[in-house]
């Protein structure tokens, strides 16, 4: 099956082809190098706003990291609820940029999920950030060009200095996903576990009050009934002998 960066790449390689057989079809021609000329700007202006996607999409994810830092280390001045959702959008975005998102995007957003109860999301989001830590040091993963730029990325802003904003931002991300991310993983488990075992509670006893419900309805029911008289009543009721009238 063909990944979305697969299919990109085979999208650019087409268009590289056309491109190059379109000229040399204008060469053999015979027509004006003005059209030469502006086939091949074409080619590179296609290529450089790829590029610019590109680089675009990596930086999106460092801006991520310095808005959900902002909201994670928050404690006099407590983020508004739509910020931190705000937060959480871009959070869902990037991990979604490449089939590779790095450890840290997910647990940046596992945490924000976290801050605002969402214990099923914090769960399915840190438990892949803690799989995707793991598999950093495995030989046998071929990164994609999405993580590759980004590591390059990253590594071109470890080389700046510490005061910059998103150096301190992954800094940060990085000290707290060292120290809190075993027991943020633990934390929110419990809760769901919790919150799934309450949710069978209430529903069982719904079922029992519902069962005893028809019970007594039943009960009362068959006590309403009364038996017929004896045949011997009717019959005498009936055939009621008149008084002797000598």
């Amino acid at each position: 099956m063909m990944t979305a960066s697969r299919k990109k790449l085979a999208v650019k390689i087409v268009a590289v082809v056309v491109g190059v057989a379109f000229v040399i079809v204008l060469a053999i021609v015979g027509q004006a190098p003005v059209f030469v000329v502006t086939c091949f700007s074409l080619g590179f202006l296609i290529s450089g706003l790829f590029a610019l996607r590109a680089k675009c999409q990596t930086e999106v994810i460092f801006r991520f990291y310095v808005a959900a830092d902002e909201v994670l280390r928050a404690d006099e001045k407590r983020p508004y609820r739509f910020e931190i959702a705000d937060v959480i959008r871009t959070g869902e975005k990037v991990v979604m940029l490449m089939p590779d998102p790095p450890p840290l995007s997910r647990f940046a957003l596992g945490a924000l999920y976290s801050s605002i109860g969402d214990h099923n999301g914090a769960v399915e989001q840190l438990g892949l950030a803690a799989e995707e830590e793991v598999l950093k040091d495995s030989s046998h993963v071929s990164p994609s060009r999405q993580l590759r730029r980004y590591v390059a990325r990253l590594r071109q802003i470890e080389r700046t200095p510490k005061r910059l904003a998103i150096n301190t931002a992954i800094v940060s991300l990085e000290r707290m996903h060292r120290e809190r991310a075993a027991r943020l993983l633990a934390e929110n488990q419990q809760q769901l576990k919790r919150m799934v075992e309450a949710y069978d509670s209430e529903l069982a006893e719904q079922l029992t009050s519902l069962q005893q419900g028809r019970a007594i309805a039943t009960s009362r029911s068959l006590k309403s009934i009364t038996a017929p008289p004896p045949i011997s009543e009717v019959l005498n009721d009936i055939y009621q002998e008149e008084p002797n009238s000598f």
